[in-house]
């Protein structure tokens, strides 16, 4: 079966490939995240306790890990192609343009929305930059006196610290690749790629262990809410942008065991899985951003995620699309389509699942569950036809390039 062939908005640069099952990775992901906040938001299975059930939802809140991998993967792929002989790579104004399309313009209408009804805190407050500019968690002990005496969970967005790790990448993603550049600069393309592995090895332990390690550091908002504290998660998509290019379109120029878990998704995906139900019963049963974890808890929280990530994703980046278990589950077309609107998906239903939850509604999880899906999903539907997808028909054309090709069209036309 060949997955369906998604619009222009996650199609990547001209001439460069297309990963169609991305999408349903992506689905996979904010479906695992909407539970996870419904088990959150309905006070958990009798309480926020240990048992079974409380472990099992809230361990699929490493599903961001997901998002993570295949947000670096996607966007530094093609900024670094033309170092195999691929494409050339897009500018860096046109990059930044891109980055600003796909997440404020929909963010804004979120925000500005859910916030007028049913009602966000400290959107309209002096500190309405710190939201609209995603750099609320940045600056956390101070945005957050916008909200004093109300419950955290109304407070803006609170789902969005994950959108400031985006940005923040985003920001540095330009200097890490002018680095990069310059170590791949007149060396073969096993000799760089050596380096930058090395090199991505060494950044990806040094964000792990620093906050592992360091107590203090890792409650700083400019580390935990940033690209810092979640490189580990990024830096595996880095790695994997990196074999994808040096491969190029032979197969057989994979490293034989990625090359092995690329051909054997059913390994892959149970490996996941059993180092899922690990991380399930050691660790305690509460959301890895608040864990009160020591060194070594923290340390199993961003190794365990990103192992689980990678695990699914590896046949997604570099197994076939048009055949097998993969294309068969994250091909379909309706897994597809979920996949399409999980931005706007992720922005509209954490509001819908606290009204219906502990926000007022007081239901329970199943409740509370099928309403979030049944509200949230024609909601974030509209929200991508109407507003994602218009703009991103910018992400390769210049304003003026458009109105040119009108032009052009309906002189076509007359003639």
């Amino acid at each position: 079966m060949t997955p369906a062939s998604p619009p222009d908005v996650p199609a990547p640069p001209p001439r460069h490939p297309r990963y169609p099952l991305s999408e349903g990775a992506r689905a996979f992901a904010v479906v695992a995240v909407m539970i996870c906040h419904v088990w959150l938001f309905t006070g958990g299975f009798g309480g926020l306790n240990g048992s079974l059930p409380n472990r099992l939802a809230v361990r699929l809140d490493g599903s961001v890990a997901i998002f993570f991998f295949l947000s670096a993967f996607l966007l530094y792929r093609p900024l670094i192609a033309h170092r195999a002989g691929g494409p050339p790579s897009p500018g860096v104004v046109d990059y930044a343009r891109r980055r600003l399309l796909r997440i404020y313009p929909v963010y804004w209408v979120a925000l500005t929305v859910l916030a007028i009804f049913p009602g966000l805190v400290g959107v309209f407050s002096g500190q309405w930059f710190a939201f609209y500019s995603l750099g609320f968690y940045l600056d956390l002990a101070n945005a957050s006196k916008a909200c004093i005496g109300e419950p955290g969970y109304r407070c803006g967005l609170p789902q969005s610290w994950t959108l400031a790790v985006d940005m923040t990448f985003y920001l540095v993603l330009p200097l890490y690749l002018l680095v990069t550049g310059l170590l791949a600069r007149g060396r073969s393309i096993a000799s760089w790629v050596r380096l930058e592995l090395g090199l991505l090895a060494i950044l990806c332990a040094a964000s792990v262990l620093v906050g592992g390690f360091d107590h203090d550091l890792r409650q700083e908002e400019l580390f935990r809410f940033s690209f810092m504290a979640h490189f580990l998660w990024l830096g595996l998509g880095l790695a994997a942008a990196v074999l994808s290019v040096a491969a190029g379109n032979r197969r057989e120029a994979l490293p034989g065991p990625l090359r092995w878990a690329a051909d054997h998704p059913g390994a892959c995906w149970s490996a996941a899985l059993v180092l899922w139900l690990i991380e399930v019963v050691t660790i305690v049963p509460a959301p890895f951003t608040v864990a009160p974890v020591g060194t070594g808890g923290y340390i199993v929280l961003q190794l365990m995620p990103a192992a689980v990530a990678a695990l699914i994703l590896i046949p997604v980046c570099f197994g076939d699309p048009n055949k097998g278990i993969v294309a068969r589950a994250f091909g379909h077309p309706a897994v597809v389509w979920m996949g399409l609107i999980s931005y706007s998906l992720y922005l509209w239903s954490t509001t819908i699942t606290v009204g219906v939850g502990v926000g007022g509604a007081e239901e329970g999880f199943i409740v509370t569950l099928i309403l979030t899906f049944l509200i949230a999903v024609p909601i974030a539907a509209l929200s991508f036809y109407l507003i994602e997808r218009p703009l991103m028909v910018l992400k390769y054309r210049s304003p003026r390039q458009l109105v040119r090709d009108r032009k052009r069209r309906r002189v076509g036309a007359q003639a």
